[in-house]
């Protein structure tokens, strides 16, 4: 509703003009009602000044009165002889003249001599005249309560010549005193008291009776109303309490508020009424003056829009503006310029290759999506054979330079294709309608053969593979059509002519690795996994005390798996630590149980070449060692000739660190790897095994043989021990004993075996050992 900079402009002029009429009469009624507040406060001050002055020249009148009385000289004489019905007489008659409630002589020791009323006043009187006494004698004008109200009493005494007596006049505090207070004051005037259970009664007002006690009940505290007018309820009366000198008694005073009241409301709604009109006279200048204002803003937030909905149009209408909206309208305009030629950018780079400037994979999945499934047509993914070494020498400049000859090689050369792309690297994409040949590969292999020019007077050869795929073996998805080219595309690269088609079922190969490769963390926990146990014959003595430790995997679906294909996979994944260390876990709690049995069996464990990289390798060996509680000599390792080469320097300091902990080392597949024999004697090891290519036709192949005496013979002058791999009869162990080599590993003797039955077989075969010596 207010999202609009008019609706906000509008709203934020309201809302400073509604503050500030609300401050205003905030201002203003506060100030009224304080100052009708305190005028009411005046008016009853003024009313108690009159009310205590009232009750003070009543006093004075009623001691006059009383003092005529007291001088009469029949009076005085009855007073001396005593005569206490002529006293009462008088009394009576001169109190009705002065319209005295009370009256009553007093002795000078303060004793009730005679009184009109049967009042319970002698303790009180006595006080009185013993105080009188102590003044001097002069007349006495004072508040008293007799029982529960309240009386103005005059005390005048009667000489003859010495005070004879005391004449005493009570005057109550009632209702004819309240109406006389109130037609000085004009307020309402009220004389209550306190009873003993704490409730205030009247004991005169001149309000009205129902009102008066609803006033009455509304007052929480007489102590209160004492220091300061309280109001009732209803605001309607604004009282005050006076303290008339006479316990639980007190007069009050009640001043009308209603007419301030109204007074005040008045003025309340007459500033509403100029608040509202106000702020109706406000809307009316806000939208009048929001309008003006916003147009132009309204104009530039029309052509925005227009902006985003026409960005490709060339030509958008401009409102002509000056002052600051100008400058934003100009700006507009070079940003709408701007947009067109970023959205022109964005859409070439989304699509093209910025090296080549040719599709990419983008516009190639876009393409496909549109195009599969089809019948006719094909894919030829051409690769650069080594490209990273290329890159390597000449540098990625010339690298660069190189890709952009290419793909002009290949624009002149598939004119016809429907589409050209880079994937990447050194990967392009050639997209025919027609059927792909191989005479299409071959044209275009001599096309790649032939130099480049990739600087001046620099030329280079370049060698590619090509992976064809027909459109007809692609499916409907754009990965699978994808992923089907880089199956065979790897597969050229292994050709000859280094050009590959896809045959149907391809790919499934493809997915049994991914499904290797996927499910050995779940394999390992599943105990899919076992180890087997391969003995090692000893040839002096017949004795078997080691073994090699070999992985055999049987999957749920895809059944036995080959060492050699899934080892070789997971290296390539970067997976094969797991399955090291899960085999060196393994093997480590069998041999800690064979140990504590007092089977002191030696293990060996082939590592990877991502093994023998990994610097943290000797302390992991030492850790597994040390959880299971065994000794060096119980644990032996296995590497291959071309694992060592991978990073030979760094490879020999974690084969030295392991020597130099204890453990036996062994190159296995010996005579089949990279390495020459001067870096033989610079390996750490102890121990060589002859690769089973040059020991299973030992006894018929001459070449064999002469290969093994020479590795047995070589080994041993450089003080290494000898273990023969794959010795499958009788005569052939008995020509590797006749060369002096150290150990047969094979089938003569055993098959892999699982742990229990490998224990079995080596328990059967010592016995028979130590039976034959």
């Amino acid at each position: 509703m207010f999202s609009s900079f008019q609706a906000r402009l509008i709203l934020f002029v309201l809302a400073l003009l509604a503050l500030a009429q609300l401050g205003t009469a905030l201002a203003v009624l506060s100030s009224l009602k304080e100052d009708n507040y305190r005028q009411g406060v005046q008016s009853i001050d003024v009313s108690r000044n009159v009310f205590d002055l009232l009750l003070e020249a009543r006093a004075e009148q009623l001691t006059k009165g009383v003092e005529i009385l007291t001088s009469d000289f029949g009076f005085k004489q009855a007073v001396a002889t005593k005569e206490t019905g002529t006293i009462r007489s008088v009394l009576q008659n001169h109190g009705a003249r002065i319209n005295a409630d009370v009256s009553l002589l007093v002795s000078p020791a303060g004793e009730v001599i005679t009184m009109t009323q049967a009042l319970n006043a002698s303790e009180v009187v006595a006080d009185l005249v013993f105080a009188a006494r102590r003044s001097g004698g002069s007349s006495i004008s004072t508040m008293i309560a007799f029982g529960d109200l309240a009386y103005q009493l005059v005390l005048v005494p009667v000489r003859s010549p010495n005070i004879v007596a005391w004449v005493g006049m009570a005057f109550l505090l009632d209702q004819s005193l309240a109406e006389e207070i109130k037609g000085v004051t004009g307020l309402d005037i009220s004389f209550v008291y306190g009873t003993q259970d704490e409730r205030v009664l009247f004991g005169g007002t001149t309000l009205p009776s129902a009102e008066g006690q609803r006033l009455l009940n509304e007052i929480e505290s007489i102590e209160d109303a004492l220091q300061e007018p309280v109001f009732s309820n209803d605001e309607k009366y604004l009282s005050l309490a006076v303290d008339l000198g006479v316990k639980n008694q007190w007069g009050m005073i009640h001043l009308p508020y209603g007419p301030w009241k109204e007074s005040y409301n008045f003025t309340r709604n007459q500033l509403l009424g100029i608040f509202a009109g106000a702020l109706a006279l406000a809307l009316l200048m806000g939208l009048a003056l929001a309008r003006n204002m916003t147009r132009p803003i309204s104009h530039l937030v029309e052509f925005a829009n227009s902006i985003g909905k026409s960005v490709q149009q060339a030509e958008l209408t401009v409102p002509k503006m000056t002052g600051e909206f100008g400058v934003l309208s100009n700006t507009m305009k070079v940003m709408q310029h701007s947009i067109l030629m970023r959205e022109e950018e964005l859409t070439y780079r989304a699509s093209h290759d910025m090296l080549t400037g040719l599709n990419n994979l983008s516009a190639v999945e876009q393409y496909l999506q549109k195009t599969l499934p089809t019948k006719e047509g094909g894919l030829l993914l051409l690769n650069i054979r080594r490209f990273r070494n290329i890159n390597n020498m000449l540098g990625f400049d010339l690298g660069n330079i190189l890709l952009g000859k290419v793909a002009n090689r290949l624009q002149e050369w598939a004119s016809q294709a429907n589409m050209i792309a880079r994937l990447g690297d050194d990967k392009f994409l050639l997209i025919f309608q027609r059927n792909i040949t191989a005479q299409d590969c071959s044209a275009l292999k001599e096309l790649m053969n032939d130099e480049l020019e990739v600087a001046l007077g620099s030329e280079l050869r370049i060698d590619v593979s090509m992976g064809v795929l027909p459109l007809e073996h692609a499916t409907e998805s754009v990965n699978a059509a994808l992923r089907r080219l880089d199956i065979v595309t790897e597969k050229a690269k292994e050709e000859s002519d280094g050009c590959a088609f896809y045959q149907v079922g391809e790919d499934e190969n493809h997915r049994r690795q991914l499904t290797i490769i996927r499910d050995l963390p779940a394999a390992l926990e599943a105990n899919q996994l076992f180890v087997v146990y391969q003995p090692k014959v000893g040839l002096a003595q017949d004795d078997c005390h080691e073994a090699e430790a070999l992985i055999r995997w049987i999957h749920p679906e895809l059944g036995f798996i080959p060492p050699d294909e899934f080892i070789t996979l997971l290296e390539n994944a970067g997976s094969i630590q797991l399955l090291t260390k899960w085999v060196l876990n393994t093997v480590l709690m069998q041999l800690s149980e064979w140990w504590q049995q007092g089977h002191n069996i030696r293990v060996a464990i082939n590592l990877s070449a991502h093994d023998l990289v990994d610097e943290e390798l000797p302390l992991i060996v030492s850790l597994a060692l040390e959880a299971n509680q065994l000794p060096v000599e119980a644990l032996a390792l296995e590497v291959t000739e071309s694992a060592v080469m991978t990073d030979r320097n760094k490879v020999i300091n974690i084969l030295q660190a392991l020597q130099n902990m204890g453990i036996h080392l062994a190159i296995d597949d010996f005579g089949t790897g990279q390495s020459s024999l001067a870096y033989l004697q610079d390996l750490p090891v102890n121990e060589v095994k002859i690769d089973r290519a040059f020991v299973q036709h030992i006894d018929t192949n001459k070449g064999d043989a002469s290969i093994a005496q020479a590795s047995i013979n070589l080994s041993h002058s450089l003080g290494f021990q000898v273990t023969a791999e794959g010795a499958e009869n009788q005569a052939g162990v008995a020509l590797l004993r006749a060369l002096h080599c150290d150990k047969i590993q094979g089938y003569f003797y055993s098959k892999p075996l699982k742990a229990v039955d490998f224990f079995a077989w080596r328990a059967e075969f010592n016995d028979k050992s130590n039976g034959s010596v």
